[in-house]
């Protein structure tokens, strides 16, 4: 088998081809959105603090929903909730394309639908994440989610770039326009989507459901300590990317086209990193790599903060991005892996929750920190707290190696264990 197929063996699926494709369209026009409403914000306030205000309302909904999202994804049809989740995004889209362009728009508005778009997005991320495997076969599942980073990342690099041009020549309106189109595909898309869903059980009450997936998650040494990891790495790891403006303008002395760079060559690791994980067919040793990924990453972060050389602290930021969609993507992967089919939903909504619900509140406190202390040492405390608990993990991998063994070995379908060799 080639590099190339082998890297891309889950676009064999007809369903996740078109799935992957669209995907990429809608979310290119979700970061056109963001780019522009980052510079709509800062052009109408002035305010390093309203911009860091809308970002943080805008993800903190998933620290509070996501669990709760899990519990809908199991008990609903996955294709239903994107549509609505969709339709949602779609309608957001709408309305401040229409604030905009009818000259009456303010921060307060901006920041509303900021709140309203994460909350959609907080059910949104999970049923995206278990809809995967109703797409490919489980020996194709660690590729498709592979790639579906890769397809995010690679957004995360064209969109903003596209957004700088057009803000530049015909102003943020018509990126708002861009990305209520980038919708339409891909809610077309999953309207006339044909297959198989998940088997839906009986329905209990949500508390139920919530604590049955919750006890799952403790009583499951592998998925605890990978939860625990990547919400150790997304407070204190993930957060220094808030400080990034202060690092490009007031210690690396670039500005604002340096900051693009920056952030462009995080962008590039990420994807060379995701593309890297789509080569691999088994799960198997994916832990002892996420945890080399966390001790390289928090040297790097560490390096990054006391970095003065420009050059340098491009390619320490590469790394990081490489590392970093390892950590995420794979602790992904191995708890989807390890997760029995009526529970996914609930597992990956933990999953979100601990990715995307406590980085906000890791950039209040590496905020806070570098406040009273200076970006630097904010960086740097948090970036030795991430070595630590990359340490503890390397030394737990055997034993989370031969849990996750014996807990594929007592699932119906016995093949899981061949096809994962986790």
């Amino acid at each position: 088998m080639s590099i190339i197929s082998n890297v891309t063996r889950a676009f064999k699926h007809e369903n996740y081809r078109n799935f992957f494709f669209w995907q990429f369209i809608s979310f290119t026009g979700t970061w056109i959105q963001g780019t522009a409403q980052s510079w709509l914000v800062y052009r109408l306030t002035g305010s390093a603090f309203f911009l860091g205000l809308v970002a943080f309302a805008s993800s903190l909904p998933a620290l509070v929903l996501s669990p709760l999202s899990g519990v809908i994804a199991d008990q609903f049809k996955r294709r239903h909730i994107l549509l609505t989740t969709q339709i949602l995004c779609v309608t957001q889209g709408i309305i401040l394309s229409a604030l905009f362009f009818s000259g009456n728009i303010n921060k307060w508005q901006i920041l509303v639908l900021s709140i309203f778009l994460g909350i959609a997005n907080s059910f949104d991320v999970t049923a995206r994440q278990t809809f995967i495997p109703l797409l490919v076969t489980r020996n194709d599942l660690i590729n498709a989610i592979a790639l579906n980073s890769s397809m995010f990342n690679a957004a995360r690099i064209i969109g903003p770039s596209l957004a700088g041009l057009l803000i530049a020549k015909y102003g943020e309106g018509i990126c708002f326009i861009l990305n209520v189109l980038s919708y339409l595909p891909f809610i077309i898309f999953l309207f006339f989507l044909n297959l198989k869903e998940q088997e839906v059980k009986e329905f209990k009450s949500s508390f139920i459901h919530l604590k049955e997936g919750l006890l799952f998650a403790w009583d499951t040494l592998p998925i605890r300590n990978l939860l625990f990891l990547l919400g150790a790495y997304s407070l204190w790891g993930m957060s220094f990317t808030t400080l990034m403006p202060i690092f490009s303008d007031q210690i690396l002395h670039q500005g604002a086209k340096g900051l693009g760079i920056l952030m462009g060559s995080s962008g590039i690791g990420a994807v060379i990193g995701a593309l890297f994980l789509a080569s691999r067919q088994k799960v198997l040793g994916i832990k002892k790599i996420i945890a080399f990924c966390t001790l390289t990453s928090s040297t790097c972060i560490f390096a990054f903060a006391f970095s003065k050389i420009y050059i340098l602290s491009i390619i320490l930021l590469a790394i990081i991005g490489f590392c970093s969609i390892i950590i995420i993507s794979g602790s992904n992967t191995a708890m989807q892996a390890i997760s029995p089919d009526h529970l996914r939903g609930r597992i990956v909504g933990l999953f979100s929750m601990t990715f995307m619900g406590i980085f906000p509140l890791g950039s209040l406190a590496v905020g806070f920190l570098a406040h009273l202390f200076g970006a630097p040492i904010a960086v740097s405390v948090g970036a030795t707290i991430c070595f630590i608990m990359g340490i503890y993990f390397y030394f737990k991998v055997p034993e989370l190696t031969k849990k996750a063994k014996e807990l594929l070995c007592t699932q119906e379908n016995a093949s899981t264990r061949i096809e994962y060799g986790v």
